[in-house]
């Protein structure tokens, strides 16, 4: 909401164009579609890092990295390739009078001096936004940087944002619960980021709800029925989340919500993750990734018993959760078949539903 409110602003005062980079394509396209209503897409480029890095080599007709298997060492290469063109004055620096990095937290230190060197000097109009909390692509070592080294300047310059808007008192203290040792109290440099635990404002609201069933087609119908009871209450589909870990526990979902009636688009390769946010109202299929910068009234998370799965790491599987639990706004209900596997976070969530209550 900060960046948008500020892409604004820089974009009606002054005439050099704006870019907006984030690390998640499915939210560059939400971004894209606020810019969009206010008629400014001509002034503000909003992409994906990696959809900007494309269009650089284009552009400026460096050539593109041959197509991998392995996307991850496709899209490294890429970047490297918009790195020393960078440096060799191929691709220009400083080619836009404002940067708005969202998810910060996300980018290899490269990729983070990569955005800023993109800054016009003139103006030196750089804002980041960065939540190690959300950081569900980092590696170990990627929190162990300042922000000097990639040339940011940021003592004396630093806001931190300490309070959830978002969501209720009652989500928040469960996604919090579920992060356990995620946040660790943050540090007093401020070259160097934190992990802080949020706060909440103390809008309450109703208490997470955790569903059990026998199979997981009884799973789908009842989350079916939900959305439709939501819908038939008046809540408009786009403000409505289906956030999966797999595809296919989502897929019988989808399913049942077309045979309904019920109008719904999922976001599952980047054709479709740009597409997410245009045409009519629509319930939103999105996975724990994607789902990261978004917010919706209601959010479904099916098969939450299958987390972690085999050979999954647990401490991030953790943090996704988070993530995906903190982007609803007013109801939050997860579902299970009944398995035993889950009856620890079963307590978990019904011991923190009885200290809301209290």
């Amino acid at each position: 909401m900060i960046l948008g409110y500020r892409c604004l602003q820089l974009a009606r005062a002054q005439s050099r164009p704006v870019l907006v980079l984030c690390f998640n394509r499915t939210l560059a396209a939400r971004l894209g579609q606020v810019i969009s209503a206010h008629a400014l897409q001509a002034q503000v480029d909003v992409r994906s890092f990696h959809s900007w890095c494309a269009q650089m080599l284009k552009i400026y007709h460096v050539a593109t990295p041959p197509k991998m298997r392995d996307l991850n060492a496709f899209f490294a290469a890429q970047v490297e390739a918009v790195i020393k063109a960078v440096e060799s004055g191929v691709i220009p620096r400083a080619q836009y009078g404002a940067v708005l990095n969202d998810e910060g937290h996300d980018f290899e230190p490269a990729s983070r001096q990569l955005v800023t060197q993109m800054v016009d000097p003139v103006t030196n109009s750089l804002l980041l936004l960065y939540d190690d909390a959300q950081s569900i692509y980092a590696k170990p070592e990627r929190r162990k940087f300042s922000f000097a080294i990639v040339g940011i300047e940021a003592r004396g310059r630093t806001t931190i944002l300490r309070l959830n808007y978002r969501n209720t008192w009652e989500i928040l203290a469960l996604a919090k619960t579920f992060a356990g040792d995620l946040f660790d109290g943050g540090s007093e440099d401020e070259d160097a980021p934190s992990c802080l635990s949020p706060e909440s404002v103390g809008r309450r609201g109703l208490q997470p709800r955790l569903i059990q069933h026998a199979s997981r087609s009884e799973e789908a119908a009842t989350i079916a029925a939900l959305i439709e009871s939501a819908r038939d209450e008046g809540c408009a589909l786009d403000q409505i989340a289906v956030i999966w870990r797999h595809w296919q526990h989502a897929e019988s979902i989808s399913r049942e919500l077309t045979q309904r009636g019920i109008a719904n688009v999922s976001a599952r390769d980047s054709t479709s993750k740009d597409r997410l946010f245009r045409g009519d109202s629509s319930v939103k299929f999105v996975s724990m990734h994607s789902s990261k910068g978004l917010e919706f009234e209601h959010v479904f998370i099916p098969a939450v018993d299958s987390i972690p799965g085999n050979g999954e790491d647990a401490s991030a599987e953790a943090k996704l959760l988070y993530v995906a639990m903190a982007r609803a706004i007013s109801s939050l209900v997860m579902t299970s078949s009944n398995d035993e596997r889950f009856a620890a976070d079963i307590a978990k969530i019904a011991s923190c539903n009885s200290s809301l209550a209290a």
